[in-house]
């Protein structure tokens, strides 16, 4: 009961001061309930247009796990058999070097070459044996110059394919000797027989 009669012993400018109290924690309450108010329906606008934009997110199941593990499973074996496989491929082509048959070929047609030339020789110093054997010197060394010419030219031909470059073997030309001719007129290779006749 005293304290009743305090509040009613308050003069004026005590109660106006008390009220300005309330006033403004009243104003403070009213002012957080409102941001608590803005916050909660930002969260919830948000969480509904993200529902809105959103899939539906279905979940794996365990033996939908196991079947994608075995199928990696099969599919990492797959890669692996074709790597090794790569491997080999990879080692057939290197054996198989462009380069390598071009140097093989252009030795073999070396080979051809030095085989024809002695052949060529050969047949020119026999030819010096025999009497009478101008013509068919004649016909067979045309013939070995024809096959030494397109030997040549086979040569030229290999050397002008694009690829890695090996060394290029030396074309082998017919020595000095053999390309002069060595054949005499008939008269000078009669002439020894009418000697051996005397």
């Amino acid at each position: 009961m005293a304290e009743e009669e305090q509040d009613y012993d308050l003069d004026d400018g005590q109660r106006l001061s008390l009220l300005e109290r309330t006033v403004s924690l009243n104003r403070k309450v009213v002012i957080l309930l409102l941001v608590v108010a803005v916050c909660g329906l930002s969260v919830l606008s948000t969480v509904g247009i993200v529902s809105l934009f959103s899939d539906d997110v279905e979940y794996a199941t365990k033996a939908e796990v196991e079947l994608i593990r075995g199928e990696n499973a099969v599919l990492k074996m797959q890669v692996a058999a074709y790597e090794e496989s790569l491997g080999q491929y990879q080692d057939i082509l290197g054996n198989s070097d462009a380069a390598a048959f071009k140097t093989l070929i252009l030795n073999q047609e070396q080979s051809y070459q030095q085989h024809l030339t002695a052949l060529k020789q050969g047949m020119r110093d026999l030819a010096k044996m025999l009497p009478g054997s101008r013509t068919w010197l004649e016909m067979y060394d045309e013939k070995m110059d024809l096959a030494l010419a397109q030997s040549a030219a086979r040569v030229q031909e290999l050397a002008a394919i694009q690829s890695p470059e090996p060394p290029a073997p030396e074309v082998i030309s017919e020595p000095k000797s053999l390309v002069k001719p060595l054949l005499k007129s008939k008269s000078q290779v009669q002439a020894p027989q009418e000697k051996k006749s005397n």
